[in-house]
C-alpha cells in the first residue's frame, strides 16, 4: 500500500474537480468530511497506521469466516446489466437476498433475486391513464432474448443447496432487487415480497413447496414503470395485520429517453444502442445520477381485513415535498412509544425518519422528524450516499441505534440513540461514525451490513460488504479505492458504551497498524475474497450456533461464508416469537436479552442490511454464561411485556405471547458427508 501523505493533494484535487460536474453515480464523494478537509483526513488515516494501536496487545481474533460457496453449490452468476462499465445507474445497484425456511423443515433456505440487461427491453411511449400524458416505458421484449431468473436455493441439510426456483414457481425473469421474507397472511408459511423494476411480486407460500404470485390480486404490484428497491413490513396501525412500506428509487425509462433525445436518436432505437454515460465523474464519462434522475415516491400499503391492501401513503402523511432515491428502509419503534416508525436511507439526498403519531381521533399519521432527530445527514450536515442500514442497541445502553453505509472517500454513520436529559419521552441521535471507524472505511464503498456476534463472546461485531459502482475507478491508481474490494470485518474488543473495535481479516492484515501482529488479524479465507459486493445476508444455515452469511456480488456468483469461530467457552441462544393473529411472528416487538451485566435490545424486523432479509431467528452470543434472561416488549401501543426468565444457552426457544411460556425447539444440525 502506498503512503497516504502524498495522496492528500491528489485526493483533494480530484474530489473538488468532480464536485462541480454533472453525474456522480450512486452517491457523491464529498470534498470535506465533517469539518475535516480531505487532506486533513488523509493525515488522520496515516496516523492511524503509524501510531501504535490501542488494541495491539489484544491477541489473535477468534473470528473465522471460510468461503464454502463452491462446495455449497451456489453457482449461478448474478446479472446486473452487462459486466464491466455500466451505461445507466440501474445496472450498478445489484440485489439483496433473503434467508428463510420455505418448507418449515428447520433449515434456512435462500432466495436470490436476479437482474437483467437493457437489450431485453424496448423503449416505448404510452398514455399514462392518471396524467393523460405520454410517458416513456421500458417494456420487456416478448420473449426475452436472454432469460435471467431469480433463484430459490433449498438447503439440503448436508451443507449444499439446490436451486428449486422453477419447481417452486418463483423463477421470475423481472429485473429484481430487494426481497422481504415474511408471513403476510399469518398461515404459518413464509411468503416473499420481491421488489422489481416493473411490477413487484408477492409470492404466497402454498405450503407444499410452491408459491403463487398474488401481488396484482391483493393490490401491491405497483406501477409498471416503478423501480422498487425494497419493502419494510410491520403492523403500523395496530389492527393485527401486516402492512408494507415499499421504497422506490427513480424512473429509468425517463433517463433512457432523455439520453436518446439528447443524442439525436429516433424513436425505435434499440435501448442497448443508447449511451447513458453522458455525465462526468473524475473528469471522465460515466453514467448520470442519482441527482438529476426523476425520483419516485415511496408507497405505504395498509392490509385490509380481507387480505387485500390499500394505498394510504397520502392519508397517513408519507409524501415528502420532493421524491428521493430510496435504498434500504427499516420499520421499527425507535423511541419506545409502541408505534412503528420508518427510517429510509436515501442515495445522495437527505434521509427520512417517518415518525408515527396519532391525531386527536386516534388515526395514524406520520411526519418526517429526521432533522430534529439528527438522522437526516451525518454530523457534517451534508447529504451522503446512503445505501444499507440496520438497527440494534450497539452500545448496550437500552436505546436502539442505526448504522448506515455510504460512498467511498466518506464515512459510515453510527447514529447512537439518546434521550433528552430530564425528559425520557424525547429522543435524538448522535452520529459517531467518523470518530469510531473513519480511517477503516474511508476508501470503501459500502453496502450491506450487520451487527452480529460473530464469535459468540457476548458483544456485537460488524461485517460490511464493499464494492464500487464505477469500473472506471480502476483507471486511477492513487485514489486508494478499486472496483473490487475486500469486505470489512470489525471485531468488538471493548463492548458497551466504549464501543472499541479493531478491523480484522485480509484488508486489515495488508495495512496493519504499528505494533500489530498481522497474524493476530487472520479471520479466515472468507475475508480474502476480492469482489464487487453488494448485500450481506446473515443466517445460521448449518444450525451450529454460529452466524454465517452470504454476500451477493456484481455479475458474479454469491459468496457463502461459513462461520468457524472456535465454539469452546462461547455459548449462544436463538429466539423466535409467536403471537395470535396474522402478525404471528410479532414483527415490531423488541427483545431484551441480559447476559451477565449487559443487556442487548434487538428489534424484530425483516428488511435490513441492503435490500434483504436476515435469519428470522434472533441470535445472541453469551460468552461463558450458561444462559440469559429474556424479556419481550410486544408490538402495540400498550407496550405489553413478558419476562420469560432465564433460558439455557445452546437452545432455540419459541417465546409465546398467549401463554407467556418459552418452548425449546429442535435445532436440526446439518450433517456433512465425510
Amino acid at each position: 500500500m502506498p503512503r497516504l501523505r502524498p495522496l492528500a493533494a491528489c485526493l483533494l484535487l480530484c474530489l473538488c474537480a468532480c464536485g462541480g460536474e454533472d453525474g456522480g453515480g450512486a452517491g457523491r464523494e464529498p470534498a470535506t468530511v465533517g469539518t475535516t478537509t480531505t487532506a486533513e483526513y488523509a493525515d488522520l488515516i496515516e496516523r492511524s497506521r503509524t501510531e501504535p494501536s490501542r488494541y495491539a496487545g489484544v491477541g489473535p481474533t477468534r473470528i473465522r469466516l471460510t468461503d464454502v460457496s463452491e462446495r455449497a453449490g451456489l453457482d449461478v452468476v448474478n446479472h446486473s446489466g452487462r459486466a464491466g462499465v455500466k451505461e445507466f445507474l440501474l445496472e450498478a445497484v445489484g440485489p439483496g437476498s433473503a434467508w428463510f425456511d420455505l418448507d418449515n423443515d428447520g433449515f434456512l433456505d435462500l432466495y436470490v433475486p436476479d437482474g437483467d440487461v437493457f437489450s431485453n427491453y424496448v423503449l416505448k411511449h404510452e398514455l399514462d391513464p392518471e396524467t393523460r400524458r405520454l410517458r416513456p416505458l421500458l417494456v420487456p421484449k416478448s420473449p426475452r432474448p436472454e432469460v435471467f431468473e431469480d433463484q430459490l436455493w433449498r438447503n439440503n441439510g448436508d451443507g449444499t443447496f439446490t436451486n428449486v426456483a422453477r419447481s417452486a414457481g418463483v423463477a421470475d425473469a423481472n429485473w429484481s432487487f430487494g426481497v422481504t421474507a415474511f408471513d403476510y397472511d399469518g398461515d404459518g408459511w413464509t411468503d416473499l415480497f420481491v421488489s422489481n423494476f416493473g411490477p413487484d411480486r408477492l409470492w404466497r407460500n402454498n405450503g407444499d413447496g410452491t408459491f403463487t404470485d398474488v401481488a396484482e390480486r391483493v393490490g401491491v404490484a405497483g406501477k409498471p414503470w416503478t423501480w422498487s428497491t425494497c419493502a419494510a413490513v410491520g403492523d403500523v396501525d395496530g389492527d393485527g395485520r401486516l402492512d408494507l412500506y415499499v421504497a422506490a428509487y427513480a424512473d429509468p425509462a425517463v433517463e433512457v429517453d432523455k439520453q436518446r433525445r439528447a443524442q439525436g436518436y429516433p424513436e425505435g432505437t434499440p435501448v442497448e444502442a443508447i449511451s447513458g454515460r453522458q455525465c462526468r465523474w473524475r473528469s471522465i464519462r460515466a453514467y448520470c445520477g442519482p441527482i438529476g434522475l426523476q425520483g419516485l415516491h415511496d408507497t405505504m400499503y395498509r392490509q385490509r381485513e380481507d387480505g387485500t391492501f390499500e394505498d394510504v401513503t397520502e392519508t397517513w402523511g408519507l409524501v415528502p415535498p420532493v421524491a428521493r432515491y430510496a435504498f434500504t428502509c427499516l420499520m421499527f419503534d425507535f423511541n419506545d412509544d409502541g408505534l412503528l416508525d420508518v427510517y429510509c436511507a436515501n442515495d445522495s439526498e437527505e434521509n427520512f425518519m417517518w415518525q408515527q403519531h396519532r391525531d386527536a381521533e386516534g388515526r395514524v399519521r406520520f411526519r418526517d422528524t429526521s432533522t430534529s432527530l439528527g438522522v437526516k445527514y451525518g454530523h457534517n450536515l451534508v447529504a451522503q450516499a446512503s445505501m444499507g442500514a440496520c438497527a440494534a442497541d450497539l452500545d448496550q445502553d437500552g436505546r436502539l441505534d442505526i448504522f448506515v453505509t455510504n460512498f467511498s472517500h466518506d464515512y459510515n454513520n453510527i447514529y447512537l440513540g439518546q434521550r433528552v436529559p430530564g425528559d425520557e419521552t424525547r429522543y435524538f441521535f448522535t452520529d459517531r461514525g467518523l470518530p469510531l471507524m473513519s480511517s477503516v472505511v474511508f476508501y470503501d464503498l459500502s453496502w450491506g451490513a450487520g451487527w452480529y456476534d460473530l464469535d459468540n463472546d457476548a458483544d456485537l461485531d460488524l461485517f460490511v460488504a464493499n464494492g464500487h459502482v464505477y469500473k472506471e475507478i480502476d483507471l486511477f491508481r492513487l485514489t486508494g479505492s478499486t472496483y473490487e474490494q475486500y469486505n470489512t470485518v470489525m471485531e468488538c474488543v471493548e463492548p458497551g458504551e466504549a464501543m472499541g473495535y479493531r478491523e480484522v481479516g485480509r484488508k486489515a492484515q495488508e495495512k496493519a497498524a504499528a505494533g500489530v501482529d498481522p497474524a493476530h488479524l487472520e479471520a479466515g479465507d472468507g475475508t480474502a475474497v476480492l469482489k464487487c459486493s453488494r448485500q450481506a445476508g446473515f443466517g445460521d444455515f448449518d444450525n451450529d450456533g454460529r452466524m454465517d452469511l452470504v454476500v451477493l456480488n456484481m455479475n458474479d456468483r454469491p459468496t457463502l461464508l461459513r462461520n468457524e469461530a472456535d465454539p469452546a467457552g462461547h455459548g449462544w441462544i436463538k429466539l423466535s416469537l409467536r403471537q395470535p393473529g396474522r402478525n404471528r411472528d410479532a414483527l415490531g416487538a423488541v427483545v431484551e436479552v441480559t447476559v451477565g451485566a449487559r443487556t442487548f435490545r434487538q428489534p424484530v424486523l425483516r428488511l435490513t442490511s441492503f435490500l434483504g432479509t436476515d435469519d428470522p431467528r434472533l441470535h445472541f452470543g453469551l460468552g461463558a454464561e450458561a444462559g440469559a434472561r429474556v424479556r419481550v416488549v410486544w408490538p402495540g401501543i400498550e407496550r405489553e411485556a413478558t419476562d420469560f426468565g432465564r433460558l439455557d444457552a445452546g437452545g432455540w426457544w419459541e417465546l409465546d405471547r398467549a401463554t407467556g411460556e418459552a418452548r425449546r425447539l429442535t435445532l436440526r444440525p446439518v450433517v456433512r458427508p465425510e
